[in-house]
């Protein structure tokens, strides 16, 4: 059942075409492209949010760790890119990647990934003493392009290293600050690690419906909408923004923030994720809703950390 059904892959998708178009080479829209650096900075901020929580303070080391973190992470996704150049072709969401409309070569884009992933891990080793804060990263490393994206091509079970290997960057955070430093008190980054793991769920799903059902039949990839119908795939995510909502009311009440005005806005914002989302979701022009529920959890979790981080400010 964790597998679903599979087809056998033959050739290229019917709707992509063998000539493509040639397009001026911008170099920095391509690192950008490539380092998915939307996502490697929010990946980036999930570890500063974890360093000022064990340190109980915003600090110049906590931007160091940021820009490592950020280096680590944005390597890691350019090697992502080269895994999914044939997953990629099959999805109109990715179909216009750099890789894939070939605007620059694997081996050019192997050694960035490499330098950026010895700029991170390098920097991460020296900086921080110790193989707690880089041997978490190396393990993040190989929990997302060593498990998760090979792994989403075969098994839905690919959801677990997915969703672990988003739980460890405020892991890494935490690691980073010296012991004589630290809030003895570990149940804070515990709480934060499973309120990343359970948005998590959520966030993969969103993406899930937001890719046309005739992509995801025709592709022969594993698919959650070959076990589950849309309507309850939408009842997951609705039960699991819930289930994210009380982890962060939980971590508000255990006293990890200090600010009541920003306690009560995180509040408030956890409440009401899962009824603005079953709002969006009995919306008429569903596509529209989609996507303002994708924007809608993404900026929760952007709220978590940013408030998190100004409270220690």
């Amino acid at each position: 059942m964790m597998n679903g059904s599979m087809k056998k892959m033959t050739g290229n998708p019917a709707w992509f075409q063998e000539t493509l178009l040639p397009r001026p080479r911008n170099w920095p829209g391509l690192i950008f492209e490539l380092t998915k650096i939307h996502l490697s900075l929010y990946i980036a901020l999930s570890a500063v949010f974890g360093h000022v929580l064990a340190q109980d303070q915003f600090s110049m080391a906590s931007l160091k760790l940021g820009a490592f973190v950020l280096a680590l992470a944005a390597g890691s996704a350019v090697l992502n890119h080269i895994q999914d150049q044939k997953f990629d072709l099959w999805f109109a969401r990715t179909r216009n990647r750099c890789l894939v409309q070939k605007r620059i070569s694997p081996p050019r884009a192997g050694l960035i990934s490499i330098f950026l992933i010895l700029i991170g891990l390098g920097g991460l080793y020296v900086c921080f003493p110790g193989l707690g804060t880089a041997g978490i990263g190396l393990g993040a490393l190989v929990c997302y392009n060593g498990l998760y994206t090979p792994l989403k091509k075969r098994s839905l079970g690919a959801i677990f290293p997915g969703t672990l290997c988003g739980m460890l960057p405020p892991a890494m955070g935490w690691a980073s600050v010296p012991q004589h430093l630290s809030v003895n008190d570990v149940t804070g980054i515990f709480m934060v690690m499973c309120i990343f793991g359970l948005w998590q769920v959520p966030h993969f799903f969103m993406i899930l419906l937001k890719q046309s059902q005739e992509e995801l039949e025709a592709a022969p990839y594993p698919s959650f909408t070959r076990v589950f119908p849309k309507n309850q795939i939408k009842g997951q995510i609705l039960i699991w923004t819930s289930l994210y909502g009380m982890g962060i009311l939980l971590f508000l009440l255990k006293g990890w923030m200090h600010s009541s005005g920003l306690v009560w806005a995180l509040g408030f914002s956890a409440l009401g994720l899962p009824l603005l989302l079953a709002t969006l979701f009995g919306y008429k022009r569903s596509s529209h809703g989609l996507s303002f529920g994708f924007f809608a959890i993404n900026l929760s979790m952007l709220l978590f950390m940013g408030l998190g981080i100004l409270d220690r400010l």
